[in-house]
């Protein structure tokens, strides 16, 4: 029997994850990054880095995940961000909601090949950010679907990701409690990184998502590795559970410290890339920083986690 994420964890001190699906696919031509039809960022369109290519090309995202794991990921995410039934309508396949959740698990499954555990990814279901806590009943009732469909479809664990908002973060860690899956939670800072859209701290967010039942909390996405890490810095040093960091390959300014809300953002996003060199030397500091789980988001392609994990050692 394989161990799960918290022996992973435990046993050695560092686990690799893989990194970003959904820009990297829609720079392969399989998915639409929504700028010709949405003011992108805002999360008010539709067709905006939609996981639809789990039904529709199944073999380029297989591909992908075996790319992450030759790579060194011991953790593949499912493609499931942004698979809850109200954004996929946004975006015209609300009614394949049962279809790609579980297609997109069964992909993965098929690429990790009984060596790495195959993770559900859980992100923000974009209401809060157009209706504020007026949303909430209805953010749950999606996330609690999307979270059965998952765990219907024999994840190992969930991966909540790419919340901008604590109190959004906390209804999806209720709903992926009642799975009783392992559950590792991630935070997104924007529009700065020192507090959430919703106005707390990480410190104050790390200690939120553990006394609510977290057992790795940590962030991702939006800043490259060295911009993340006072963020995850500020959280280890508050929780006495493992930190997760998942940052992306784009570099940021200290005006505007996430990626999403640049103007090169999304179509010209490779004229801000990092350097692969920035995840191995993040790879390389991970275990004296207190980082458990170590992937990559937006951004991150295989050559950033071979790049991280050689940093790990690995």
């Amino acid at each position: 029997m394989r161990p799960g994420i918290l022996d992973l964890i435990e046993r050695d001190g560092t686990v690799p994850g893989d990194g970003g699906y959904l820009i990297e696919l829609e720079r392969r031509g399989y998915v639409g990054s929504g700028s010709g039809r949405e003011t992108v960022g805002t999360g008010r369109g539709s067709g905006q880095f939609t996981p639809e290519v789990a039904v529709e090309h199944p073999d380029a995202l297989r591909g992908l995940h075996e790319e992450f794991q030759r790579a060194g990921a011991q953790v593949l995410q499912a493609l499931t961000f942004f698979a809850t039934r109200e954004k996929l309508t946004r975006a015209g396949y609300g009614d394949q909601t049962e279809a790609i959740n579980p297609a997109a698990v069964k992909v993965a499954r098929e690429a990790a090949r009984g060596v790495a555990l195959v993770a559900g990814s859980v992100s923000r279901t974009q209401l809060f950010e157009r209706e504020r806590p007026s949303a909430a009943n209805h953010a749950r009732d999606l996330l609690a679907e999307q979270v059965r469909l998952l765990d219907d479809a024999g994840v190992d664990l969930l991966i909540l990701e790419t919340f901008f908002r604590l109190d959004e973060m906390l209804l999806a860690l209720a709903c992926a409690q009642e799975s009783g899956l392992p559950v590792i939670v991630t935070l997104s800072f924007r529009p700065t990184t020192e507090a959430s859209s919703d106005g707390h701290t990480p410190a104050d967010c790390a200690r939120a998502m553990v006394d609510a039942g977290a057992k790795v909390v940590g962030a991702n996405c939006e800043q490259e590795p060295a911009r993340m890490l006072p963020i995850v810095r500020a959280m280890r040093a508050t929780v006495d559970v493992p930190v997760a960091a998942q940052p992306s390959a784009f570099r940021t300014t200290d005006e505007i410290p996430a990626f999403t809300n640049v103007a090169e953002f999304p179509d010209e996003l490779e004229t801000i890339q990092i350097a692969r060199r920035e995840f191995e030397e993040f790879g390389a500091s991970a275990r004296a920083e207190g980082i458990g789980y170590l992937g990559g988001c937006c951004g991150c392609n295989a050559s950033y986690i071979r790049a991280a994990a050689r940093g790990l050692g690995r």
